[in-house]
Parts: structure tokens; sequence; C-alpha cells
């Protein structure tokens, strides 16, 4: 499977309600990936997109390296943002898995958490070992929730 990347100024195309939107642009895709091994592999994808566009996006005010699962819509967020979370970089790379999310929602609210640690797992897995990310003093973190309360990688 190949993922079509379009931009998108201003607004993220899948979670209308995203407040961290002012000054991004939105590299966009949506995968067909029904299974583990597709999704991983479609997740990584995205997570080299983002890393490509680390040296576009990191300035001195950059921290973290924060990772989004938006359990509603079964979105991933990717983007460099400062200390207090609160100003991404110009960059934001999304993803959203759409056959998957309408397995998830069928399938409950147990297996959607379920899903969103293994989302978590690959993550950390791909980032402990891509050089690319390794060039940067960010800080990865992770969040199925608000960035208040996020998780370091």
């Amino acid at each position: 499977m190949s993922l079509s990347w379009s931009l998108s100024d201003a607004e993220n195309p899948f979670v209308p309600a995203d407040r961290y939107t002012a000054g991004c642009r939105f590299h966009h895709a949506e995968s067909v990936a029904v299974d583990d091994h597709s999704a991983k592999n479609e997740l990584e994808v995205a997570l080299e997109k983002a890393v490509a566009l680390l040296n576009a996006n990191v300035k001195n005010e950059s921290r973290y390296f924060m990772v989004e699962w938006h359990l509603p819509s079964s979105t991933l967020r990717l983007a460099v943002t400062n200390d207090t979370k609160s100003e991404d970089g110009a960059d934001v790379v999304t993803l959203r898995f759409t056959a998957l999310n309408e397995q998830l929602q069928a399938a409950g609210e147990s297996e959607r958490e379920l899903h969103s640690e293994k989302v978590q797992f690959w993550v950390k897995d791909f980032l402990s070992t891509c050089a690319g990310f390794m060039d940067y003093s960010l800080v990865a973190v992770f969040t199925d929730g608000v960035r208040d309360r996020v998780r370091m990688l």
C-alpha cells in the first residue's frame, strides 16, 4: 500500500477541532490498512515524512516531538512543538486510518485503548532506531488525550 500525501494550509483536515493549527501546513494522507502489519508500515511512512521535515520545523524554542493519537477518528498527528506544547512547527503530518477506525469503532472502548497502546509502542520502536530523529535534541512524547498529559517515548 502506498500513501498519497496532500497539503492543507491552516486546518487539520481530519480533526476540525484541532486547537494547534495557527501557522501550520498539514501534510495529510488516509490509510486503508486493516491489519496490524499494514497499519504499522503506514505509520512508519508517516513518521519518516515527519522526520524528513524536522530540519524545517526545529527552531531554538523547539522541545518536543509530539505524537498525538486521536482515538475517535484513529488519526495520527506528528508535530514539533515548544516547551509549553502550545506552538507547533510549520509542518504537521497527519495520517487517518479510515478502514481501521471503522473496525475499532465497532469493536468498542477496550479495543480502541489496546490499539492506542500498540500505536505508542510502534512509534517508540521506530524512533529508537531512527538516525534522522537522533540528529535532533527533541524529547519524543505521546498522548491519546490532551497535551497536558503526555508520556515520554
